[in-house]
């Protein structure tokens, strides 16, 4: 099967939906896959020339043809129609459905092309900025032969705005087991990095600084624990627009001593923190349309043997097995969230338990290749049932009407 990637942003940019996309099509078999992006954020060049994944970067304004005269209209569909051809593209998938989704709409419309759209949760639950996007947007979610999304969350928000149950795939993320497993040594090397000693109790959260993360709540529930974990530390890794507020929050609270602000760190020095840690802890909450779609980083620590504590919103209750792999929270409520904590880190035997339940569940349940399976089969089917509709699309008065539609759209 030949599949054909639009994608706004890809790798080398760094976020969830650029490390999802790359690891479901960069497993596809050598030859049948290949991204079209205009993004060309950090060192692309050279992750393209060492991506197995062949990568086309566009212009930005390719992306937003509807928006172009009709010169380029024609020149954006000559350049699709003609790779379409070259590397016996099938299946067309849009990492968004907006601006990405409007290409392969486009494809179906006038070359027959099937098209599966990608979901997250962000882009479900914002207000569209016209009415004009909000419409654009419903067309393409009806049009898609399939909707792919990354949590029962989603899946529901989807229902509600009008997507048939029927066409929606679940494909949760996944973890690199070869990247995330336990380490010692280089957990020792990151605790004598930031000043810990051996054995002090570390509480980790790895995520954007940003309200919905919940480090401002993990910082309230910081005096009660202290009182039953005397030592404890709370170890941050990222930044956000929130750093300073939280660091002027602890100290106001008398915790400041306790936090440790690592700033963003190298992603290959990621699992060496998560090693460090005791607890894995992100008390993810709604903040209005901003929420959890799912939360990889839940995962990661997992597979690095760490139980984790979530907040009760939005995919993290998808990601975190309640009970078994850590605990699921009321996310605007310290004691709670103090309550789980101090639970694990008073109880040893409890954590290691559930850190190896943990690491495999994301072992067998949310490996890449298991995700880059299912999007294959979905390829194979979608195109499966096009290839039986083909006779009947090029009838001449399908062709005729498809040239009609295609002139309008200039």
């Amino acid at each position: 099967m030949g599949s054909l990637l639009m994608t706004s942003t890809f790798l080398p940019r760094i976020g969830g939906r650029e490390l999802y996309l790359h690891n479901l099509f960069s497993r596809f078999p050598m030859g049948e896959a290949v991204v079209v992006t205009y993004d060309r954020e950090g060192d692309w060049q050279t992750f393209d020339r060492r991506s197995s994944l062949p990568v086309i970067r566009v212009n930005q304004d390719d992306f937003h043809w509807y928006f172009q005269g009709r010169r380029e209209r024609l020149k954006w569909f000559a350049f699709l129609a003609k790779l379409c051809l070259q590397e016996h593209v099938d299946v067309v998938h849009c990492g968004l459905a907006i601006p990405d989704g409007m290409s392969g709409w486009l494809l179906k419309k006038v070359l027959g092309k099937p098209y599966v759209v990608y979901t997250y949760a962000k882009e479900i639950l914002e207000p569209w900025p016209t009415e004009w996007h909000r419409r654009k947007f419903q067309w393409v979610l009806r049009g898609a032969d399939r909707v792919v999304t990354i949590s029962k969350y989603t899946e529901g928000r989807l229902v509600q705005l009008g997507v048939d149950p029927s066409r929606i795939v679940m494909v949760y993320p996944g973890v690199d087991h070869r990247t995330f497993h336990p380490e010692t040594a280089a957990a020792h090397a990151i605790r004598v990095r930031h000043g810990i000693s051996d054995g002090q109790p570390v509480l980790l959260t790895v995520a954007r600084l940003v309200l919905r993360k919940g480090h401002d709540k993990v910082i309230e529930a910081l005096a009660t624990i202290s009182e039953q974990v005397p030592d404890i530390v709370y170890l941050v890794v990222g930044e956000g627009p929130e750093a300073d507020r939280l660091q002027m929050y602890a100290r106001d609270r008398g915790v400041g001593d306790r936090l440790i602000f690592a700033g963003p760190v190298p992603d290959d020095e990621l699992p060496a923190y998560y090693n460090a840690a005791d607890v894995f802890i992100m008390p993810n909450r709604d903040e209005g349309t901003d929420v959890e779609g799912f939360g990889i980083v839940f995962l990661e620590a997992n597979a690095c043997g760490k139980p984790v504590i979530g907040g009760r919103s939005g995919g993290a209750v998808d990601a975190i097995a309640d009970g078994e792999t850590g605990y699921l929270v009321d996310p605007c409520s310290p004691p709670d969230i103090a309550q789980s904590a101090v639970r694990l880190l008073s109880d040893p035997a409890l954590a290691r338990r559930m850190g190896e339940r943990g690491r495999e569940r994301a072992r067998q349940d949310f490996s890449w290749d298991r995700a880059a399976r299912q999007v294959q089969t979905l390829t194979a089917e979608v195109a499966a049932v096009t290839k039986r509709r083909r006779m009947a699309w090029v009838h001449p008065g399908r062709l005729a009407r498809s040239c009609r539609f295609f002139l309008q759209q200039l």
